[in-house]
């Protein structure tokens, strides 16, 4: 993957970021995001992804 942003929808960029279990993936975000900004969506997005997963009866952290 390059390391330049990659042009996506209008308005858009694809980015390589890291999710908190230390893989990595590519999210679209607004074009001229940060880095940063980037990789704190990723983690949200992970961390819902992970709540949604979870059995309905698995006790809440």
């Amino acid at each position: 993957m390059p390391e330049e942003s990659t042009p996506g929808r209008l308005g858009m960029e694809a980015r390589s970021v890291k999710f908190p279990d230390g893989s990595s993936g590519i999210i679209l975000v607004k074009a001229g995001t940060p880095q940063d900004e980037a990789d704190l969506i990723a983690a949200q997005v992970w961390t819902q992804r992970l709540e949604s997963d979870a059995p309905a009866d698995a006790p809440a952290d």
